[in-house]
Parts: structure tokens; C-alpha cells; sequence
């Protein structure tokens, strides 16, 4: 249904609300340029629709880093779905094992979309300034 294309920018537009969520434009590109990130657009037909990037930690594990859909293509479904598919693409081109994910506490949506597509709650980190809630999916 969705086709995945080499990144290397986050050109999707966000709620300002979600752009606190993930890393800014400028920190993606810079990141982009290691050898052991992984970005891809998603596009449903010709138009895209989201951005996800991976970072790999060892082999067979990656760490879903930020992940996006388009403000004008929310609340279709198309954040699960094509997160199944990113699974099996990186299971099989990537050799993905293991994904692992963090979400900010209170975010209800994300909590939602990525328990919906399989991820575990493994621990919370409560510390000053961070409250980030850790997952992860064996594929």
C-alpha cells in the first residue's frame, strides 16, 4: 500500500504541538548523514504522507527515532499501517530483529498507535526534564 523511500529531511508538515515531539528538521538532516540512520518518506501513490527514521544500535536492533504522518493525512489509519509495513521492510531488507521506541508521558496518541501495531511498555524514565515512556516490538 505505501512505498518507502530513502530520506535524508523531514519534509512533512506537523501541528506545532507534534513538532515537540520530535527532533527538529535541522537535528534530523545532520543525523541522516550517519551511517547508521535510516530515514525513509512514505508516500501513499505519488503523494507523501509521513517520515520515519531508524537509528541502529547492533545489528538486528533499531531504535524507531522519529516517526510522522503529515497533519493533513491524520486519523486515517495510515500511522498503523504503515508502521506494519515498516516492520516487514526492515525485517527484510535491514535484518530488524528488535525495534524499540520512546514516547513523551502524555502522549496518549502515540501510546496508542504504537501499542495498537504490537509494542510493549518495557520502562518509564522520570527524571528532571524528561518523562519519556520506552517500547519495544520483536518482528
Amino acid at each position: 500500500m505505501f512505498r518507502f523511500v530513502i530520506s535524508k529531511e523531514m519534509k512533512i508538515d506537523l501541528l506545532q504541538e507534534q513538532k515537540e515531539e520530535l527532533c527538529t528538521k535541522e537535528t534530523i538532516i545532520i543525523a541522516c548523514l550517519s551511517d547508521d540512520v535510516i530515514a525513509f518518506d512514505i508516500y501513499l501513490d505519488a503523494t507523501i504522507i509521513g517520515f520515519a527514521m531508524f537509528s541502529r544500535w547492533k545489528p538486528g536492533n533499531y531504535f524507531l527515532w522519529n516517526y510522522a504522518i503529515d497533519m493533513l493525512h491524520q486519523n486515517k489509519g495510515y500511522g498503523e499501517q504503515a508502521l506494519y509495513e515498516l516492520f516487514d521492510l526492515m525485517k527484510n531488507q535491514y535484518g530488524a530483529k528488535e525495534i524499540t521506541t520512546t514516547y513523551l508521558w502524555g502522549n496518549d496518541h502515540a501510546k496508542h498507535v504504537y501499542e495498537k501495531v504490537g509494542f510493549k511498555e518495557t520502562d518509564v524514565i522520570d527524571e528532571p526534564g524528561c518523562h519519556e515512556v520506552n517500547m519495544l516490538i520483536k518482528i
